[in-house]
């Protein structure tokens, strides 16, 4: 049996949208990404990292407990900061979808406020009707999935989504092992028992700054996506518009050279 060959990935440089004034601005949604990443997560995480590593190199005594408390802090601010990206990302979302709607069709606007993310008739399917194109075509849609699962666990906790984080990132859960696990202390060898959860609790999850800092980038990548393929669908186009795509198609070549987190193979 002759196997089938995978297609070939989606062409965005080849697609255009003949309506292109109904896709909105999502310029507004780079810079409101920009504003938050520049002037609120920056600055107070770079503040909090700077008073930990002062208290661990304090001679009190008490400087260790007060540094362990700064950093339950920390890790409570990439969490809540993470929350943030995810609703900023899928309220931009569905408003592009919305604006579309009401141009092109007018009938499903109730429909994209209410659906959700993945399951049977999802946000997805809205997105390939009214755009044209799969969102799970463009090379950020791993990162948008995974940005998803984090905004329905950090709000909900223990449950579907947090199971899902594990099995694609069990690292994050890097003092937890699995059942089966066997594991040596001095000259004692343990086996954590086969029966045992096979999920760690959400609670024991770590959350890195790097991995906050990917959702963000991801999310700019989605948006200067959009607006380029946008600009590209300009039937004339003036000099600054034209550089401006050469400039994306260059940096959207190295894009796995400039993740963050995790790191690619």
């Amino acid at each position: 049996m002759t196997p089938v060959e995978a297609p070939p990935p989606f062409d965005h440089t080849q697609f255009a949208w003949l309506d292109h004034s109904s896709i909105g601005h999502p310029t507004s949604h780079i810079r409101s990404i920009e504003l938050l990443r520049d002037s609120v997560i920056q600055p107070s995480l770079q503040a909090l990292d700077r008073e930990i590593d002062a208290l661990r190199a304090s001679d009190d005594e008490a400087a260790d407990f007060f540094a362990e408390d700064i950093a339950d802090v920390f890790h409570t601010s990439v969490e809540g900061y993470l929350l943030t990206v995810q609703s900023l990302w899928e309220r931009g979302l569905r408003s592009m979808l919305i604006i579309r709607e009401k141009a092109l069709h007018g009938g499903q606007v109730e429909a994209i406020e209410r659906v959700h993310w993945g399951g049977k008739h999802n946000l997805q399917d809205h997105f390939a009707r009214l755009m044209g194109l799969r969102i799970e075509d463009f090379d950020t849609y791993e990162d948008l999935d995974l940005l998803q699962l984090f905004g329905s666990a950090i709000r909900h906790g223990d449950g579907r989504a947090a199971r899902k984080i594990y099995d694609r990132h069990p690292s994050l859960w890097f003092n937890w092992l699995a059942p089966g696990s066997v594991f040596t202390i001095g000259a004692t060898e343990l086996t954590i028992p086969i029966d045992g959860p096979r999920h760690p609790p959400y609670s024991h999850m770590t959350l890195p700054e790097e991995l906050l800092h990917q959702m963000l980038q991801s999310v700019e990548w989605f948006w200067t996506d959009i607006e380029t393929i946008r600009c590209r669908s300009f039937k004339a186009m003036n000099e600054s518009t034209v550089a401006g795509i050469a400039t994306w198609d260059q940096k959207r070549e190295s894009r796995r050279d400039t993740r963050v987190w995790p790191t690619q193979p």
